[in-house]
This record gives C-alpha cells, structure tokens and sequence, in this order.
C-alpha cells in the first residue's frame, strides 16, 4: 500500500527491498542517499538486524530527502524488540495484527486482486491460502507475482504452474490426497516435500488437525462450522470424506497421530516412516 501511494505520486519512484537477514551495518546510508537526479526513494527492511538501530537513529539526526523507510517487525525478539524500543518515539508505527482465520486470509487476497485490478477464481485464492497463509508477507509478494504474470485471469492452473513447489509441497495438500483414498500420491507428496525441506513436526500438526475436525464432525455431521474450526465448503468436504468410516478407525486414526507427533519431536530415530504409516492409515480408513 505504501509503494502503491509512493507511486501514484512519483512514477519515478526508486524502491530498494532488503530482505530478512541481508542487511549490513551502515547499507541505510548508501540507500538513502540521494542519486543525481534526487528522486524519491523507498527503502523497505524485512527485519531488524545488527546495527540497524544504531544507523537509523544517526540517520534520523539528519533525514535524507525524498526517502520513505519502511521496517518489517515480525516479533520482538533480538534486534526486532531493540528496534520497536529505540524508535517508537520517532517512528511512525504501523500495527499489524495476526491474521489467524482463513476467511480473513481470502477476504485479504480478494482485497489485494481487487486492488491489483487482476479477477482470481475462488479454486486460485484458496490454493493460495493453502501455500502462503501462515506469512502474510509471502502472500501479499505471491499476489503481487500472479498478478504480473500476464494471465488474463487467476485460475487454480495459474497458481499451481507459478508456485509449483510450494502448492505440491503443502501440508493439506499430502492430508487430501490421504483422505482421498489416494494413499501412493500422498506418499509421492510427502516424499517430495520431505526432500525440499517441508517440516515434519508442521505437517504432523496439519494432519492431526484434519483428523481432529473429521472427529468433531463424525457423531454431529449438522455441526455449525464455526464449532468445528473449518469453512462451510472445507466441512461440506469432510463429511463427503467420512462416508464409510466406522468408530474405531477413527479412535484408531486419532491414537496414531498423537503417537506420530510424538515420534516427529524426538521419540523416533524414524519420524518420515511414522509419518509414512500415518498417511497409509488415513487413506486405508473408510475403505
């Protein structure tokens, strides 16, 4: 929004991104600094790092003309809480709840194609959802990506060829396939995701979830969904996946997920083969 700003009143707006662990002590000065023709500047820091208090307080004793600062806080811990701390007096500071539900993530990424004056089909803003919607920051950046991709308009396609990794990769994306059934993809997923660097304890928790909320939905499958922590459409699908399940799977199903969270955080000496008998148990269930 501040680049947006920033631009509607400099087209020639010069914008330097720092991202999360590059900066150097004593790089504001040379961004800041004015070019030849002294046009206006925007600075954006993914998060504080050593040294940047300390430089922008000297630079703060004598403001560079034409430059917007902007630094990223993503919590307060380290140079983060330093920073918040040394400038809150001098700074104009931004507050940025978390956003926690999904409906507020696919209001945001609407409000964000909206503004990008690019149409996104509701399959594309869910899948984005699904890949970036623990960090707001990478969702905005992945909106703002799609959007200069030329596409006509946002489709599930689109997505799915831009962040191919990323989607294939997706926690809910390995638990679907399970729960469809479809146990040698849900492996090949995992497997996949296991070999660039997905989590194992995150996808544990993702999966035990999804078990958690078929178990809410099993004996009340009318359940409003704000008591089962889910949208409409995602529980409108799980009751669809419950069809054949029977009690004891599901005690069974919930018994080896708590035993899997448990092998991931260091009971194991093999958590990718607890993870492995997980998945094959939920594909196997209402078979």
């Amino acid at each position: 929004m501040i680049k947006d700003k920033l631009r509607a009143s400099h087209e020639d707006l010069e914008v330097n991104e720092v991202t999360d662990g590059e900066y150097s002590p004593g790089l504001i000065f040379s961004l800041a600094s004015p070019s030849l023709f002294n046009e206006p500047r925007l600075v954006i820091i993914g998060s504080a790092s050593e040294g940047l208090a300390e430089d922008l307080e000297q630079l703060l004793l004598d403001p560079a003309e034409n430059c917007t600062i902007v630094v990223r806080i993503p919590n307060l811990v380290g140079h983060n809480g330093k920073l918040k701390k040394q400038l809150s007096a001098s700074a104009l500071n931004v507050s940025c709840e978390e956003v926690k539900k999904d409906v507020d993530r696919i209001d945001f990424i609407k409000r964000e194609f909206q503004r990008l004056e690019t149409p996104i089909d509701l399959p594309a803003i869910r899948a984005l959802v699904a890949a970036f919607g623990s960090d707001m920051g990478e969702l905005g950046a992945a909106c703002d990506q799609l959007s200069n991709s030329g596409a006509l308009k946002i489709s599930l396609v689109e997505v799915e060829r831009t962040f191919q990794g990323r989607v294939e990769t997706n926690a809910f994306k390995i638990a679907d396939a399970a729960l469809a059934g479809n146990a040698g993809e849900a492996i090949r997923l995992f497997r996949h995701g296991f070999a660039t660097g997905i989590d194992s304890v995150a996808l544990t928790a993702a999966l035990s979830m999804k078990i958690r909320q078929l178990a809410r939905l099993f004996n009340d499958r009318n359940a409003p969904a704000a008591a089962t922590g889910m949208q409409p459409w995602q529980q409108d699908r799980a009751i669809k996946e419950l069809a054949g399940w029977t009690e004891p799977q599901l005690i069974e199903l919930v018994q080896l997920a708590a035993q899997t969270d448990f092998d991931v955080k260091g009971a194991s000496r093999d958590p990718e083969y607890s993870i492995e008998k997980l998945l094959l148990a939920m594909a196997k269930s209402g078979q």
